[in-house]
C-alpha cells in the first residue's frame, strides 16, 4: 500500500512539473516574439518622421507631452542597418545576456550613453583596461552588455541609449524609422502630431494570425491538472480503507483523518516547492510569478479533491451508520 502511494505521489509531482513545462513553452514563444522586435510588445508600430529635428528634441517632445503613459522608442538608422537607439520612460524588458545586462531605466536619464552589442556586431570598439568602448564619429560609448544568440535578433546589430543630455540625442530624426511601444491612443497623438502615418511591424501581425496559437500548451495544462487531481483523488480513498481498517470511530477518525491529511497536504505542498525549484533551474521561465501562481493554483486544486474525497467518505459512512 505504501509502495502505491509513493507511486501517486511521484505521478502528483511529474504532473505539476509538465504543467511549469507547458508554462515554459508559453513563455519561450512569447520571449521569441518579444525578441524579434528587440524587446517590444505587439503594440508596437511604426512611424516615419521626414522632421528636420534631433532625437532629443524628439524625446523631449514625448516626456513633456506624455508623463504618464508608458513609451518605449527604438529608432533604427536607415544608413546604417545594425544601428538602433532605445530610450524609455519606464523599465524595459530585459534581453538575455551573454556578459553584463541590458538597459534599464537609469540608463536614460544622465549624459552618458551605453552601448549592448549583438555577438557579431558590425561596429568599431576599442578595449581599455579591460573596458570595451564603441567609437562612432569620435565619441566613445561604454559597452555594458554582450546579448546571447538568438536567431529573430540581428547578430550584426548593436544598441546605443538616447535622450536629450545624452551625445545620441544630437543624432537627426529624420535619419531613423521611429518605432513607438505604447497604447494605440499615445501612438495616433504622436503620428498625428508629426504628421505621419503608422504602421504595423510585420511581427505584431503574425502574432495576431496566430494568437490562438497556445491552446495546445493550455489543453495540455488541463490534462496535466486532471491528472494530478484524480491521483490524489485515489491518494485519498486509500487512506480512507486504511483508517477504515482500524475500525476507529467518532472523534478518534476525525483526528486521525486530520493528522493525516494535514501531513499528506503538507508532503505535497512540499513536492510543489521542489517542482518549482526544479521547473526554475532546467527551463526557462521569463516570469517566475506566473509559474509561483500556476502551481500554487495546482496544489490548491489537487488538496480540494483530497480534501473533498475524505469529507465524502466521512459523511457516507455517518450516514450508513445513522441508517443502521
Amino acid at each position: 500500500m505504501k509502495i502505491k502511494k509513493i507511486i501517486l505521489v511521484i505521478v502528483i509531482f511529474l504532473s505539476l512539473l509538465g504543467i511549469g513545462s507547458m508554462l515554459s513553452n508559453v513563455q519561450s514563444r512569447e520571449a521569441d516574439q518579444l525578441l524579434e522586435a528587440y524587446g517590444l510588445s505587439n503594440n508596437t508600430r511604426y512611424i516615419n518622421v521626414k522632421s528636420n529635428q534631433n532625437v532629443g528634441s524628439f524625446i523631449t517632445y514625448l516626456q513633456k507631452n506624455y508623463p504618464k503613459n508608458k513609451i518605449q522608442v527604438h529608432l533604427a538608422s536607415k544608413s546604417k542597418d545594425n544601428q538602433t537607439l532605445v530610450w524609455s520612460n519606464h523599465e524595459v524588458v530585459t534581453l538575455p545576456t551573454e556578459s553584463g545586462r541590458y538597459f534599464t531605466a537609469d540608463d536614460f536619464k544622465g549624459r552618458v550613453s551605453f552601448a549592448v552589442l549583438g555577438l557579431n556586431a558590425k561596429v568599431p570598439t576599442l578595449k581599455v583596461q579591460d573596458n570595451q568602448y564603441v567609437h562612432l564619429n569620435q565619441t566613445y560609448y561604454s559597452v555594458i552588455g554582450i546579448l546571447k544568440h538568438y536567431r529573430q535578433m540581428k547578430q550584426n546589430g548593436y544598441y546605443l541609449t538616447t535622450g536629450p543630455k545624452q551625445p545620441t540625442g544630437k543624432f537627426k530624426l529624420k535619419n531613423y524609422i521611429i518605432i513607438v511601444d505604447s497604447s494605440s491612443k499615445t501612438i495616433r497623438q504622436i503620428a498625428k502630431h508629426y504628421h505621419a502615418k503608422v504602421k504595423t511591424p510585420l511581427f505584431v501581425k503574425n502574432h495576431q494570425i496566430h494568437q490562438f496559437s497556445f491552446l495546445r500548451e493550455i489543453a495540455l495544462i488541463a490534462v496535466f491538472l486532471i491528472i494530478a487531481f484524480l491521483s490524489n483523488l485515489l491518494l485519498a480513498y486509500m487512506d480512507w480503507q486504511t483508517v477504515k481498517q482500524t475500525h476507529l470511530n467518532g472523534a478518534l477518525l476525525r483526528n486521525w483523518l486530520i493528522n493525516h491529511g494535514i501531513r499528506i497536504l503538507l508532503i505535497e505542498l512540499a513536492v510543489t516547492f521542489g517542482a518549482y525549484f526544479f521547473l526554475s533551474w532546467r527551463t526557462f521561465i521569463s516570469n517566475k510569478q506566473h509559474l509561483i501562481w500556476l502551481l500554487a493554483l495546482s496544489w490548491l486544486i489537487i488538496a480540494a479533491a483530497y480534501s473533498f474525497c475524505v469529507i465524502h467518505q466521512l459523511r457516507k459512512d455517518q450516514k450508513n451508520d445513522q441508517a443502521a
